[in-house]
């Protein structure tokens, strides 16, 4: 633009309160990014909307193109039961809206519900798509702020100016979104592969009604961090990140031979041995270790033991199930663990046992005895 030109802009982006509360060279820099805007296809109302209008692009990038729709149309366009739509719309994490009647649905959310309903349209039930949803949701949510950081680490430096900053966050947007689709489909596929090897050894047991050959007698053992999913909630992502990192050092610290770390999963690990005993007393080690470690939230253990096998270095089995079941109802600071690795420690010295009582655990045929175990204080 021409000098005079300039002032003219400069003066109606004044007059339509664009540079209100600027001074000196931010107007500047928010008169640059304006101008810029509105040669990127942006209106001057949307700008006006936008508490921070440097990131319009990259919004763009992610789908927010500032379309409305209302539920209803949604629901009527796409033959699509409007309780179904409001439930996958919940299942996201979506805010709830009032009115079906009014535009308050973004359009790119409305269309990611539609593409979400074609689950259900391929024979899935709808009650387990919904929990499918909400649970993908909320583990992608808890990654989400890790991507926030490492795209403002990466392109974030002193003296950028507005313009630079919109450029630099759609560049990057542009530039890794494409990826993310693969990353999160390795992902769950990485997951889904593992899952359906647990299912081929359990069936396979079920069917054979004996141990398959490999097999091993083992007890298994997890410990999770207590509240981790609140926690994500309220700490930045790198400290997420050094809580699951402290946790794994902290097994590698306690674990000897015969007890083995096989992995760790997100906020637990997971401890085997053929040896029911070591692997009580290394869990225990694990959840009193924990408890002294100011930066470590408590920990749970359930441990059971059963036929298991080892497939790449990790392993499969109705004891990988129950132990995992066990530690899910365990209570903060507790190790629990089921009946089958009561009776192999038997008279052991040194621990107290306390019978919770018999309980039926998802996914596990039948009652599981429970039991509560903590070290006999020394005199």
């Amino acid at each position: 633009m021409m000098e005079a030109e300039t002032g003219v802009f400069r003066e109606t982006l004044a007059e339509l309160g664009l540079l209100d509360g600027l001074d000196g060279s931010a107007r500047d820099e928010r008169a640059e990014l304006v101008a810029w805007l509105l040669g990127e296809g942006f209106g001057l109302d949307q700008i006006q909307a936008e508490v921070a209008p440097m990131l319009m692009p990259a919004h763009r990038e992610l789908g927010n193109d500032g379309r409305y729709v209302s539920e209803r149309e949604i629901s009527v366009a796409h033959g699509m039961d409007l309780d179904l739509l409001q439930g996958i719309e919940r299942a996201l994490g979506l805010p709830r809206l009032d009115d079906p009647e009014a535009a308050q649905l973004l359009q790119a959310d409305a269309e990611a519900a539609v593409r979400l309903q074609r689950l259900i349209g391929a024979g899935l039930d709808s009650g387990q798509v919904l929990l499918m949803i909400r649970r993908l949701s909320d583990g992608i949510s808890r990654a989400v702020p890790a991507f926030r950081y490492s795209t403002i680490s990466a392109i974030m430096r002193p003296g950028l100016t507005e313009l630079e900053v919109a450029k630099a966050h759609e560049e990057i947007v542009r530039t890794v979104i494409p990826l993310l689709g693969d990353m999160i489909r390795d992902i769950l596929f990485v997951q889904l592969r593992r899952v359906l090897e647990g299912e081929e050894v359990n069936a396979s047991e079920r069917a054979a009604g004996v141990a398959l050959p490999g097999a091993r007698q083992l007890a298994v053992a997890f410990a999770d961090m207590v509240g981790f999913t609140r926690l994500g909630e309220a700490v930045p992502p790198e400290e997420l990140v050094g809580l699951v990192e402290r946790l794994a050092d902290l097994a590698r610290e306690v674990v000897h031979p015969p007890v083995r770390l096989v992995k760790t999963i997100g906020d637990s690990v997971m401890l085997v041995s053929a040896d029911a005993v070591k692997l009580l007393d290394t869990t225990l080690q694990l959840v009193e270790r924990a408890a002294d470690d100011d930066a470590l939230p408590e920990l749970r253990a359930g441990i059971a033991s059963g036929w298991a096998v080892s497939r790449a270095r990790d392993w499969f089995g109705s004891p990988v199930n129950v132990a995992s079941r066990v530690t899910s109802v365990a209570e903060p600071g507790e190790v629990m663990v089921e009946g089958a690795v009561r009776d192999a420690i038997g008279d052991a010295p040194g621990y107290l046992w306390s019978f919770i009582g018999a309980r039926a655990l998802k996914g596990v045929e039948g009652q599981t005895k429970l039991f509560g175990v903590q070290r006999q204080p020394t005199r």
